[in-house]
């Protein structure tokens, strides 16, 4: 019996560490995906609010970007929803933070 449940723990765990490693580069492959597609605008409004815009597709109202707006002093994150909005829109805190706060 002992045997037998060594050999099932050994089972659980090599398929556990195929899921793992199978699931992991997907992971980090998205968010290396939205990052390459948030390009920073050339002239920045620091004091507009934040604007989410509005879907460019009107088949696919679910996919949004995590973008930064300045607000106040400090930096929030938002859901951009891809097209227009405003230029209060940054790809990162660090960013929002240098243009606007520095």
């Amino acid at each position: 019996m002992a045997k037998l449940t060594n050999t099932f723990l050994l089972i659980c765990l090599i398929f556990s560490v195929m899921l793992m490693l199978t699931c992991l580069p997907h992971s980090v492959e998205s968010v290396t995906h939205s990052n390459q597609h948030c390009k920073e605008l050339n002239q920045f409004n620091c004091y507009s609010g934040k604007n989410e815009g509005y879907y460019c597709n009107s088949k696919d109202q679910t996919t949004t970007q995590i973008r930064w707006y300045y607000d106040k002093g400090t930096c929030h994150k938002f859901n951009y929803k891809g097209c227009n909005g405003n230029r209060n829109r940054f790809c990162s805190k660090e960013s929002c933070l240098n243009r606007c706060y520095g």
